[in-house]
């Protein structure tokens, strides 16, 4: 194959696999990278080299275990798709972090974080617009820690499937809410994923109304509470997640942003 037919094959694989460098993981190359991408019809050489040092960042980290996941993929029916998917797995094997698979994992990290990022610009403009960053209003809170929340879980590409356990028994609790959401984040939140939380906050930076972005990211400010029940970004985050979790179980849908 020639490169771009490589590319255009490996795109493939990833869509039918759903195969992806974990959100959580991607570093700062993968922020500029969906930057960029975001600014609109960036310079495609620009890109090019963003792209690159995506894939030098997180290939050597993530060899493994996509090379793993792509051994565990259905094989498809289409004989050109399962061809496809051979060369895919031939290019895992390749430490290479320039091959066409590595390449293709690193442009779909980037676009799938620029698109995270203009929801995120999305949902500061409407806390903007509903007086969210307000704190003598206490709907407010209610709006500010929703926003965040919701942003934490799409920055970091969470799912309720991630802690279905946990969520459950929240879920079940047959004590109070007070009670039942302290141990939900204890049991959620360990010291890496809410490190995790705090820097995709922290360091949000899109072109919404100041104040709101402002009172997005002082949540994610000061030390990380050693007791993630003191956390108020991870608390604020998986409370979201399980309320959709729970509003997915009992109407098929989750509650409109």
């Amino acid at each position: 194959m020639s490169a771009e037919r490589d590319m255009a094959a490996m795109r493939r694989v990833i869509v039918m696999t759903g195969l992806a460098f974990p959100r959580g993981l991607l570093g700062p190359e993968a922020t500029e990278l969906a930057a960029a991408i975001g600014a609109g019809a960036p310079d495609h050489s620009e890109v090019d080299a963003l792209i690159r040092q995506v894939a030098t960042a997180q290939w050597p980290v993530l060899q493994g275990p996509m090379a793993t996941a792509l051994s565990r993929a259905d094989r498809p029916d289409d004989a050109g798709d399962d061809r496809s998917l051979a060369v895919a797995e031939e290019f895992a094997a390749d430490a290479d972090p320039y091959n066409p698979l590595a390449l293709a994992l690193a442009e779909r990290a980037g676009l799938d974080l620029a698109a995270a990022r203009a929801r995120a610009l999305d949902r500061l403009e409407a806390l903007a617009g509903t007086q969210g960053t307000d704190p003598d209003r206490p709907e407010a809170l209610v709006a500010l820690a929703t926003t965040t929340g919701r942003i934490v879980i799409d920055l970091l590409d969470l799912d309720p499937e991630d802690f279905a356990p946990e969520i459950a028994d929240y879920a079940d609790a047959a004590t109070s809410a007070e009670a039942a959401t302290p141990r939900l984040a204890r049991a959620t939140g360990d010291d890496e994923i809410r490190a995790w939380a705090r820097e995709a906050i922290g360091d949000l930076d899109v072109p919404a109304p100041p104040a709101a972005l402002a009172a997005v990211r002082r949540m994610a400010q000061g030390p990380m509470p050693e007791d993630p029940a003191d956390d108020v970004l991870w608390t604020t985050t998986v409370i979201v997640l399980a309320e959709d979790a729970i509003d997915i179980a009992t109407t098929g849908e989750p509650e409109p942003e």
